[in-house]
């Protein structure tokens, strides 16, 4: 007898039936519900997880001298940082980590601390890029890294003091590097990556914002210029046990600035040597009083006036002048001699009386005319010095021969290129000029005024003059001296003094006008004469050469109205 199989009902078919396509049909509308109505919504939650919007840090532009030459430049690093949220909670992972970067755990602990609401914490800054990618390998959580830029100056301490330095996050901070911030930072971009699950950008998406690099910045600067006038003027630094100095070279007729250093130095590739004062300009931060650098615009203003001649005759008998209850002295007693051997010798008696001679206004209006009491160039930092009308004898006189205003050594400079030129004061300026331009000037002084103080000035620097040792091989050149006694919370001390020389060659051409000062020199030697001048003649024979210029040394120059005596100032 054969058993027979019981079917199961039919009703559990169709049951099982319709709950397969009950079960596709909820799960088709799901579908369809995700594909339309929570696309976006999803997208959204998808993208927080996997796309990420980062900076796109700009290239900070370059500076340039005059040829090329980079004296700023900014090269990529690699700068570590992460997800408090995550790379906190993983500590576990941190040993490999310190032991890369030479960190400790207690300090990461205590940023995370400080920033355990953030979404952003700097681990490392700056590190070079094949490190990072060894700290990325380790795959810690939340750990990423951002391209940055370093600053590099290529030629350290010589051009430190102008161009300036920038600080961590690249911003100017000093020199031309927070007086051009704006044109060399650029501007930030964003763009829109793709990570994976590590963590890891695999894929730039789309650009959010373009990033703008910072444009370049040439100058007129000329580099080998600044390391020349650089070691003449820390050789001379170290010569006398001087406390520092500057020295700024003026192109004729272009005004451009040449050069411009000081001393003492700092280092803006270590951070180390950037100590609070160091790093100031001092060339347009720091004044003077330009002491006997300032007769020869007293002269001139005698001269333009028509009332006294170069060879008029001043008795500075016998060696020393009252005026208002003052007395002023002489180096020397030189009896009667010219306006012109007043120069020369640098009598302070005889500047006084041509100066006396004439109301104090007319010698206060030449100087404001040849830019004292005024920034020179507009620089980053630059002071305009300070000049006021006087109203006592003894103030009138001391003006004449530079005491009682002060200048900075780049406000001389310019002033001296109305004697350079035809009488024209030049605006001076960092910005590069195409060969052969010429500025256009203020007329000051009249052409046949410039040329006799030109010719005076280059009789300084005989054997019969006060700056001997400016003298340089088969060129003439000229210039004036000048030694004033250092001022220290406004009082005048006793055997401490500025060493100053005012300059230019070719005397037949003027290419070039140079100041230098030195400032505090402790030797045995202290004059402008000894102190300031040599730099000078060994920076000067080098502009020479670098500039071809003609040398135009071979013919005599025919002076007349010269005596033995001299004056060391």
């Amino acid at each position: 007898m054969r058993s027979r199989i019981s079917r199961p009902p039919l009703w559990r078919q169709y049951f099982v039936m319709g709950a397969m396509f009950a079960g596709l049909a909820v799960i088709s509308l799901r579908v369809i519900q995700i594909q339309t109505v929570e696309q976006s919504h999803l997208q959204s939650q998808g993208d927080a997880r996997y796309l990420r919007e980062i900076a796109v840090l700009p290239e900070r532009g370059k500076i340039l001298d005059r040829n090329g030459q980079v004296l700023a430049v900014s090269t990529p690093v690699e700068s570590l940082w992460a997800d408090p949220k995550l790379f906190c909670t993983s500590k576990d992972q941190w040993k490999p980590l310190n032991e890369l970067l030479s960190l400790r755990s207690r300090d990461l602990s205590a940023t995370c601390e400080r920033r355990e609401k953030a979404s952003f914490m700097y681990i490392k800054r700056r590190l070079p890029p094949a490190l990072a990618q060894k700290v990325l390998d380790l795959n810690i959580p939340g750990v990423e890294i951002q391209r940055e830029y370093r600053r590099y100056y290529p030629g350290g301490p010589v051009s430190a003091h102008l161009v300036g330095f920038t600080d961590v996050d690249d911003e100017g901070q000093e020199g031309l590097e927070r007086g051009f911030q704006n044109a060399l930072s650029g501007s930030q971009g964003r763009k829109r990556v793709l990570k994976d699950l590590a963590g890891n950008y695999v894929e730039s998406v789309e650009s959010i914002k373009q990033v703008q690099h910072g444009d370049d910045l040439q100058i007129s600067i000329d580099q080998r210029v600044q390391s020349l006038a650089s070691s003449y003027l820390e050789k001379t630094i170290k010569k006398h046990n001087a406390a520092g100095g500057s020295v700024v070279v003026l192109a004729v007729p272009s005004g451009e600035i040449i050069s411009m250093v000081n001393s003492p130095q700092f280092n803006p590739n270590d951070r180390k040597t950037l100590k609070k004062g160091v790093f100031r300009n001092r060339a347009v931060t720091d004044t003077v009083e330009p002491g006997s650098t300032t007769k020869p615009f007293t002269v001139a203003m005698a001269l333009e006036s028509g009332e006294i001649g170069v060879n008029t005759i001043v008795d500075t008998s016998p060696g020393y002048y009252r005026v208002g209850g003052h007395t002023i002295h002489d180096v020397h007693d030189y009896g009667e001699i010219s306006v012109f051997d007043v120069i020369v010798h640098s009598s302070n008696i005889g500047s006084a009386k041509i100066a006396m001679a004439f109301p104090f206004k007319k010698l206060f209006d030449t100087l404001k005319e040849v830019g004292f009491g005024a920034r020179a160039a507009d620089l980053p930092g630059e002071i305009s010095g300070l000049l006021v009308e006087r109203s006592r004898p003894i103030e009138h006189a001391t003006v004449s021969y530079g005491y009682g205003f002060s200048a900075t050594p780049l406000q001389i400079a310019k002033a001296y290129t109305t004697l350079a030129t035809d009488g024209e004061l030049l605006p001076v300026t960092l910005e590069a000029k195409p060969k052969g331009f010429r500025a256009k000037g203020k007329k000051i002084f009249t052409a046949d005024t410039a040329k006799q103080i030109r010719l005076m000035l280059e009789q300084v620097a005989t054997p019969e003059g006060t700056a001997r040792k400016a003298r340089i091989p088969r060129y003439r050149v000229g210039g004036k001296t000048g030694t004033t006694h250092k001022l220290v919370d406004g009082n005048y001390k006793n055997k401490r003094y500025v060493s100053l020389f005012a300059g230019m060659a070719p005397i037949s051409d003027p290419k070039f006008v140079m100041v230098v000062t030195v400032d505090d020199p402790r030797g045995k030697l202290y004059y402008g004469g000894d102190v300031a001048a040599p730099v000078f003649s060994d920076l000067m024979q080098d502009l020479m050469r670098l500039y071809n210029v003609p040398p135009d040394g071979i013919e005599e120059t025919q002076i007349t109205g010269i005596t033995d005596k001299r004056d060391p100032a």
